[in-house]
């Protein structure tokens, strides 16, 4: 399974964040998660660090964040902490502008922070994955499941399905009626109605960037939603539920968080894979497609004192006394081994 950032990686920005974020995805078998922490090493400090350690970025993961640092300085006790944590937007420029050692993006890391990483430093970030995104959680990177009406027979869909249904690309036929997506009878010829989030949202972002090919667009049959009506804000993922509730031939995408008994999460595989419902533990394990993940984000080139402290604090938190902290806080869910393998890889290269 390729990573959501190898997916998106079109063109040389992109490209290059693919490269530095590695393979997250790229996992070819179900990995257990009755111990979600199976086969992570403990902490082992490989350098004695101390001093400061500046942070900005996303408020919501200072729980998470508190608790990662807790667990460090017990084993760095001479490092000390300092936050900025006013937004997500804020973490990669934080670091390029210098001034953070960590970026806390919270999120996947997008093509155009890349390229301002890059152009103020010459080189693109070290973007690390540190946790899988939620299962149901809000605010939390969450799952993009898609979903449609309970009535609705269809039994799964592969991600070229989706990618047919929601995208619109130059010489190949859209999928217009449930009969393209293999129903027959009465169902046959009832049009497919497409809902989702806006296309300036983080969720239809990530969801194109692991959907799409080049030169995709999104299907301007799209019903979008955005989490504002006018002046009053609302919650997109529960706007777009309702639609679906509503409309026995709608398709969409949002999250268990906001279902109901009038529709139904629709099992996704990938390539020749089986499909895969859209569970807890399918998410954890990185069997589900449209699983996410949160970043950290730091210069690879940095050598002062604070930026070798904090590549120090990234092997804790890929460590499984990291991952537990992701445990006991609850919201995101843990790294698999091969994803924490592959991101110390990933440290260790930065240096």
């Amino acid at each position: 399974m390729r990573s959501a950032i190898e997916r998106a990686g079109r063109g040389t920005i992109a490209l290059a964040l693919a490269l530095a974020a590695g393979a997250a995805f790229a996992q070819k078998r179900p990995e257990s998660v009755k111990d979600p922490l199976a086969g992570l090493s403990a902490y082992v400090p490989s350098v004695h660090v101390s001093g400061v350690i500046r942070v900005s970025g996303s408020p919501q993961m200072g729980e998470l964040l508190h608790l990662y640092e807790e667990g460090f300085r017990r084993f760095q006790p001479e490092v000390r902490f300092e936050e900025s944590l006013k937004s997500t937007v804020t973490a990669v420029a934080g670091v390029y502008s210098g001034r953070a050692e960590i970026g806390l993006v919270g999120r996947e890391v997008w093509p155009e922070e890349v390229q301002a990483f890059a152009k103020a430093k010459g080189h693109p970030p070290l973007a690390i994955e540190v946790a899988t995104g939620s299962y149901d959680v809000p605010k939390a990177t969450f799952a993009l499941m898609i979903f449609v009406h309970a009535s609705n027979p269809v039994a799964s869909l592969s991600t070229e399905q989706l990618r047919r249904i929601f995208a619109s690309r130059v010489g190949v036929p859209a999928v217009r009626t449930w009969g393209d997506l293999g129903l027959d009878g009465a169902w046959a010829a009832r049009p497919v109605h497409l809902y989702g989030f806006s296309t300036g949202n983080d969720k239809s972002l990530i969801f194109s960037r692991i959907i799409f090919q080049p030169g995709d667009a999104w299907n301007s049959r799209l019903h979008p939603f955005s989490n504002t009506a006018g002046s009053h804000p609302v919650d997109a993922g529960e706007a777009i539920v309702r639609a679906v509730a509503a409309d026995p031939d709608g398709i969409g995408i949002s999250n268990v968080h906001y279902a109901t008994s009038e529709v139904r999460a629709v099992p996704l595989s990938e390539g020749d894979g089986k499909p895969v419902s859209p569970m807890r533990s399918s998410v954890a394990s990185r069997e589900y497609p449209l699983a996410r993940s949160i970043y950290i984000v730091v210069d690879p080139s940095a050598k002062d004192t604070g930026s070798v402290a904090a590549r120090e604090f990234l092997r804790f938190i890929l460590s499984r006394d990291g991952q537990q902290e992701v445990v006991r806080e609850g919201n995101y869910l843990p790294l698999t081994l091969r994803v924490a393998e592959q991101q110390l890889k990933l440290v260790g290269q930065g240096r």
